[in-house]
Protein backbone atom coordinates (compact mmCIF):
# COMPACT_ATOMS: atom_id res chain seq x y z
CA UNK A 1 0.00 0.00 0.00
CA UNK A 2 3.05 2.52 0.46
CA UNK A 3 1.72 6.01 0.76
CA UNK A 4 -2.36 4.74 1.94
CA UNK A 5 -0.69 3.20 4.87
CA UNK A 6 -2.70 4.71 7.94
CA UNK A 7 -4.44 6.64 5.49
CA UNK A 8 -8.26 7.45 7.00
CA UNK A 9 -11.26 8.81 4.99
CA UNK A 10 -12.55 12.71 6.30
CA UNK A 11 -16.47 12.98 7.28
CA UNK A 12 -17.68 15.64 7.66
CA UNK A 13 -19.42 16.28 11.28
CA UNK A 14 -18.44 12.17 12.13
CA UNK A 15 -15.52 9.28 12.78
CA UNK A 16 -13.33 8.76 9.48
CA UNK A 17 -13.61 5.85 7.70
CA UNK A 18 -11.08 2.92 7.57
CA UNK A 19 -9.88 0.54 4.88
CA UNK A 20 -12.66 -1.82 6.48
CA UNK A 21 -15.43 1.09 6.21
CA UNK A 22 -14.88 1.58 2.92
CA UNK A 23 -14.84 -2.54 2.24
CA UNK A 24 -18.25 -3.05 2.77
CA UNK A 25 -19.69 0.41 2.13
CA UNK A 26 -22.86 0.51 -0.64
CA UNK A 27 -21.32 0.71 -4.19
CA UNK A 28 -23.34 4.34 -4.43
CA UNK A 29 -21.89 5.95 -1.10
CA UNK A 30 -18.87 4.61 -2.25
CA UNK A 31 -18.76 6.20 -5.50
CA UNK A 32 -20.60 9.82 -4.01
CA UNK A 33 -17.57 9.60 -1.08
CA UNK A 34 -14.86 9.13 -3.78
CA UNK A 35 -16.27 12.51 -6.08
CA UNK A 36 -16.77 14.60 -2.70
CA UNK A 37 -13.16 14.05 -1.31
CA UNK A 38 -11.42 14.38 -4.67
CA UNK A 39 -13.18 17.78 -5.20
CA UNK A 40 -12.95 18.62 -1.30
CA UNK A 41 -9.26 17.51 -0.79
CA UNK A 42 -7.89 17.73 -4.57
CA UNK A 43 -9.98 20.05 -6.90
CA UNK A 44 -11.16 22.91 -4.80
CA UNK A 45 -6.96 22.79 -3.77
CA UNK A 46 -5.12 22.16 -6.66
CA UNK A 47 -5.66 25.26 -8.78
CA UNK A 48 -4.27 27.74 -5.66
CA UNK A 49 -1.20 25.34 -4.80
CA UNK A 50 -0.40 25.57 -9.10
CA UNK A 51 -0.91 29.65 -8.83
CA UNK A 52 1.90 29.32 -6.04
CA UNK A 53 -1.04 30.48 -3.34
CA UNK A 54 -0.97 27.49 -1.24
CA UNK A 55 1.19 24.91 -0.04
CA UNK A 56 0.44 21.84 -0.68
CA UNK A 57 -0.07 19.55 1.79
CA UNK A 58 2.14 16.41 2.61
CA UNK A 59 -1.30 13.74 2.53
CA UNK A 60 -2.78 15.95 -0.68
CA UNK A 61 -4.93 13.62 -2.67
CA UNK A 62 -4.21 10.05 -0.32
CA UNK A 63 -7.97 10.23 1.08
CA UNK A 64 -9.64 10.21 -2.43
CA UNK A 65 -6.53 7.47 -3.20
CA UNK A 66 -7.52 4.93 -1.10
CA UNK A 67 -11.09 5.30 -2.12
CA UNK A 68 -10.26 5.07 -5.77
CA UNK A 69 -7.78 2.00 -4.34
CA UNK A 70 -10.42 -0.12 -2.61
CA UNK A 71 -12.95 1.14 -5.45
CA UNK A 72 -10.85 -0.83 -8.24
CA UNK A 73 -10.14 -3.65 -5.97
CA UNK A 74 -13.91 -4.54 -4.79
CA UNK A 75 -13.93 -4.70 -9.02
CA UNK A 76 -16.24 -1.54 -9.69
CA UNK A 77 -16.04 -0.06 -13.21
CA UNK A 78 -12.89 2.14 -13.67
CA UNK A 79 -14.21 3.40 -17.08
CA UNK A 80 -17.06 5.44 -16.35
CA UNK A 81 -17.14 9.50 -17.20
CA UNK A 82 -17.21 10.63 -13.27
CA UNK A 83 -14.46 7.64 -12.48
CA UNK A 84 -12.21 9.01 -14.95
CA UNK A 85 -12.78 12.46 -13.99
CA UNK A 86 -11.63 11.01 -10.29
CA UNK A 87 -8.75 8.91 -11.55
CA UNK A 88 -7.14 12.25 -13.32
CA UNK A 89 -7.51 14.42 -10.64
CA UNK A 90 -5.86 11.77 -8.00
CA UNK A 91 -3.18 11.33 -10.48
CA UNK A 92 -2.46 14.55 -10.80
CA UNK A 93 -2.29 14.54 -6.84
CA UNK A 94 0.46 12.29 -7.06
CA UNK A 95 2.47 13.79 -9.53
CA UNK A 96 2.78 16.88 -7.49
CA UNK A 97 3.41 14.60 -4.38
CA UNK A 98 6.30 12.97 -6.31
CA UNK A 99 7.68 16.73 -6.70
CA UNK A 100 6.91 16.68 -10.46
CA UNK A 101 5.72 19.37 -12.46
CA UNK A 102 1.82 19.31 -13.12
CA UNK A 103 0.62 21.48 -16.86
CA UNK A 104 -3.11 21.46 -16.98
CA UNK A 105 -4.39 21.69 -20.71
CA UNK A 106 -8.36 22.33 -20.21
CA UNK A 107 -9.45 25.48 -21.92
CA UNK A 108 -10.56 28.33 -20.41
CA UNK A 109 -14.08 29.81 -20.94
CA UNK A 110 -14.34 31.63 -24.66
CA UNK A 111 -17.41 34.32 -25.12
CA UNK A 112 -20.20 33.38 -27.45
CA UNK A 113 -20.85 35.58 -30.57
CA UNK A 114 -23.55 37.11 -30.88
CA UNK A 115 -25.32 34.22 -32.93
CA UNK A 116 -24.97 31.74 -30.10
CA UNK A 117 -25.62 34.77 -28.09
CA UNK A 118 -28.99 35.54 -29.74
CA UNK A 119 -29.81 31.54 -29.21
CA UNK A 120 -29.02 31.49 -25.46
CA UNK A 121 -31.05 34.76 -24.36
CA UNK A 122 -33.82 33.32 -27.17
CA UNK A 123 -34.32 29.86 -24.77
CA UNK A 124 -34.18 31.54 -21.44
CA UNK A 125 -36.70 34.00 -22.09
CA UNK A 126 -38.93 32.32 -24.04
CA UNK A 127 -39.34 29.16 -22.08
CA UNK A 128 -42.70 28.77 -20.51
CA UNK A 129 -44.72 26.58 -18.61
CA UNK A 130 -46.64 24.09 -20.50
CA UNK A 131 -49.75 22.50 -19.12
CA UNK A 132 -51.69 21.26 -21.76
CA UNK A 133 -50.34 18.93 -24.55
CA UNK A 134 -51.60 16.94 -28.12
CA UNK A 135 -51.82 13.23 -27.56
CA UNK A 136 -48.76 12.96 -29.36
CA UNK A 137 -46.06 10.62 -28.31
CA UNK A 138 -42.43 12.20 -27.62
CA UNK A 139 -39.56 10.03 -29.33
CA UNK A 140 -37.44 8.47 -27.20
CA UNK A 141 -34.57 9.78 -28.19
CA UNK A 142 -36.43 13.54 -27.18
CA UNK A 143 -36.49 12.25 -23.77
CA UNK A 144 -33.31 10.72 -23.45
CA UNK A 145 -31.51 14.62 -24.28
CA UNK A 146 -34.02 15.58 -21.68
CA UNK A 147 -32.63 12.74 -19.01
CA UNK A 148 -29.19 14.06 -20.56
CA UNK A 149 -29.47 17.79 -20.00
CA UNK A 150 -30.79 17.02 -16.03
CA UNK A 151 -27.72 14.72 -15.90
CA UNK A 152 -25.62 17.64 -16.99
CA UNK A 153 -26.72 19.90 -13.86
CA UNK A 154 -24.55 21.67 -11.44
CA UNK A 155 -24.45 19.59 -8.08
CA UNK A 156 -23.36 20.15 -4.79
CA UNK A 157 -19.70 19.16 -3.71
CA UNK A 158 -19.87 17.02 -6.60
CA UNK A 159 -22.15 14.20 -5.23
CA UNK A 160 -24.72 13.54 -8.23
CA UNK A 161 -27.30 12.47 -5.70
CA UNK A 162 -30.36 13.16 -8.12
CA UNK A 163 -32.08 10.33 -10.06
CA UNK A 164 -35.52 10.40 -12.39
CA UNK A 165 -38.32 7.96 -12.92
CA UNK A 166 -39.88 8.50 -16.29
CA UNK A 167 -43.61 7.21 -16.45
CA UNK A 168 -45.30 7.13 -19.81
CA UNK A 169 -48.41 5.15 -18.98
CA UNK A 170 -51.50 6.92 -17.97
CA UNK A 171 -52.28 4.28 -15.43
CA UNK A 172 -49.06 5.24 -13.64
CA UNK A 173 -49.23 8.89 -14.21
CA UNK A 174 -52.19 8.79 -11.78
CA UNK A 175 -49.66 7.95 -8.61
CA UNK A 176 -47.84 10.81 -9.27
CA UNK A 177 -50.15 13.88 -7.79
CA UNK A 178 -49.49 17.81 -9.44
CA UNK A 179 -50.46 20.91 -7.09
CA UNK A 180 -52.04 22.14 -10.82
CA UNK A 181 -54.16 19.91 -12.92
CA UNK A 182 -52.66 18.24 -15.46
CA UNK A 183 -54.10 15.60 -18.44
CA UNK A 184 -51.26 12.97 -17.18
CA UNK A 185 -52.47 10.86 -20.11
CA UNK A 186 -51.15 13.58 -22.75
CA UNK A 187 -47.83 13.92 -21.78
CA UNK A 188 -44.38 12.38 -20.18
CA UNK A 189 -43.44 12.37 -16.54
CA UNK A 190 -40.03 12.62 -15.08
CA UNK A 191 -40.22 12.52 -11.49
CA UNK A 192 -36.71 13.64 -9.86
CA UNK A 193 -36.10 12.18 -6.73
CA UNK A 194 -32.58 12.18 -5.03
CA UNK A 195 -30.62 9.09 -2.94
CA UNK A 196 -31.28 9.87 0.65
CA UNK A 197 -28.42 7.75 1.28
CA UNK A 198 -25.57 9.97 0.01
CA UNK A 199 -25.62 12.69 2.18
CA UNK A 200 -25.47 10.79 5.43
CA UNK A 201 -22.28 8.98 4.13
CA UNK A 202 -20.29 12.34 3.76
CA UNK A 203 -21.61 14.59 6.48
CA UNK A 204 -23.69 17.03 4.85
CA UNK A 205 -27.19 15.80 5.97
CA UNK A 206 -26.24 17.76 9.40
CA UNK A 207 -24.15 20.49 7.47
CA UNK A 208 -26.65 21.36 4.30
CA UNK A 209 -29.32 19.18 3.87
CA UNK A 210 -31.47 21.67 1.96
CA UNK A 211 -29.09 21.28 -0.71
CA UNK A 212 -30.53 18.14 -1.75
CA UNK A 213 -33.39 19.93 -3.30
CA UNK A 214 -30.47 22.42 -5.17
CA UNK A 215 -29.81 19.87 -6.61
CA UNK A 216 -32.95 18.62 -8.11
CA UNK A 217 -34.23 22.00 -8.72
CA UNK A 218 -31.09 22.80 -11.30
CA UNK A 219 -31.83 19.35 -12.98
CA UNK A 220 -35.46 20.36 -13.60
CA UNK A 221 -34.30 23.49 -14.75
CA UNK A 222 -31.65 22.06 -17.16
CA UNK A 223 -34.74 19.81 -18.25
CA UNK A 224 -36.92 22.32 -18.89
CA UNK A 225 -34.90 24.32 -20.71
CA UNK A 226 -34.03 21.52 -23.24
CA UNK A 227 -37.28 20.57 -23.80
CA UNK A 228 -38.09 23.93 -25.00
CA UNK A 229 -35.61 23.65 -27.22
CA UNK A 230 -36.54 20.60 -28.62
CA UNK A 231 -39.96 22.35 -29.70
CA UNK A 232 -41.90 20.81 -26.89
CA UNK A 233 -43.63 21.83 -23.75
CA UNK A 234 -42.73 21.50 -20.33
CA UNK A 235 -44.10 22.15 -16.37
CA UNK A 236 -42.49 22.09 -13.29
CA UNK A 237 -44.85 20.77 -11.00
CA UNK A 238 -44.89 20.28 -6.75
CA UNK A 239 -45.36 17.84 -4.42
CA UNK A 240 -45.74 17.87 -1.00
CA UNK A 241 -44.27 15.46 1.58
CA UNK A 242 -47.82 13.49 1.78
CA UNK A 243 -47.89 12.78 -1.73
CA UNK A 244 -44.68 11.85 -2.64
CA UNK A 245 -44.71 9.26 0.67
CA UNK A 246 -47.84 8.12 -1.13
CA UNK A 247 -46.38 7.93 -4.56
CA UNK A 248 -42.76 6.33 -3.47
CA UNK A 249 -45.34 3.49 -2.07
CA UNK A 250 -47.72 3.07 -5.05
CA UNK A 251 -44.58 2.97 -7.27
CA UNK A 252 -42.38 1.20 -4.93
CA UNK A 253 -39.71 2.93 -4.80
CA UNK A 254 -36.74 1.67 -2.55
CA UNK A 255 -36.83 3.71 1.05
CA UNK A 256 -33.64 5.37 0.09
CA UNK A 257 -35.30 7.38 -3.13
CA UNK A 258 -36.79 10.87 -2.08
CA UNK A 259 -39.37 12.91 -4.63
CA UNK A 260 -38.46 16.18 -4.90
CA UNK A 261 -40.80 17.05 -7.48
CA UNK A 262 -41.81 16.27 -11.20
CA UNK A 263 -41.64 17.71 -14.93
CA UNK A 264 -44.55 16.81 -17.43
CA UNK A 265 -43.36 17.11 -21.22
CA UNK A 266 -45.51 17.00 -23.81
CA UNK A 267 -45.82 18.44 -27.64
CA UNK A 268 -47.79 21.87 -27.11
CA UNK A 269 -51.36 21.92 -27.37
CA UNK A 270 -51.94 25.84 -27.72
CA UNK A 271 -49.88 28.92 -27.44
CA UNK A 272 -49.75 30.57 -24.10
CA UNK A 273 -48.80 34.15 -23.08
CA UNK A 274 -45.70 33.89 -21.84
CA UNK A 275 -45.13 35.51 -17.90
CA UNK A 276 -42.50 37.80 -17.83
CA UNK A 277 -40.26 39.62 -14.50
CA UNK A 278 -40.64 42.64 -12.71
CA UNK A 279 -37.85 45.16 -12.77
CA UNK A 280 -34.14 43.77 -12.34
CA UNK A 281 -33.92 47.18 -9.93
CA UNK A 282 -36.65 45.62 -8.02
CA UNK A 283 -34.98 42.79 -7.72
CA UNK A 284 -31.69 44.12 -6.16
CA UNK A 285 -31.13 43.95 -2.58
CA UNK A 286 -28.70 46.67 -1.50
CA UNK A 287 -27.32 46.83 1.80
CA UNK A 288 -28.61 49.41 4.34
CA UNK A 289 -26.48 52.32 5.46
CA UNK A 290 -26.00 52.41 9.26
Amino acid sequence: MGELDGITVFKIGGDPYTRDDLTIMEPACLRALLRERVHHTIEVEIYPILLGRKKMPAKFGLQAELIMDVWTKRGLSTEDEDVLWCKKYISLAAALRAGKKVELDEVLPVPFNDDQMEVVLRLIWERRSVRDWLPKPVPEEMIEKILEAGRAAPTGCNLDIVRFVVIKDSREAKMVWSDIPTPMDQCVLIVVCYDARIYPTVGHDKLVPHNVLYDCAAAADHMCLMAHALGLGAVWLSCTEKTAKNFAKKYRLPDHIKQALHIAVGWTAIGSIKSLRMPLSEMIIKRQQS
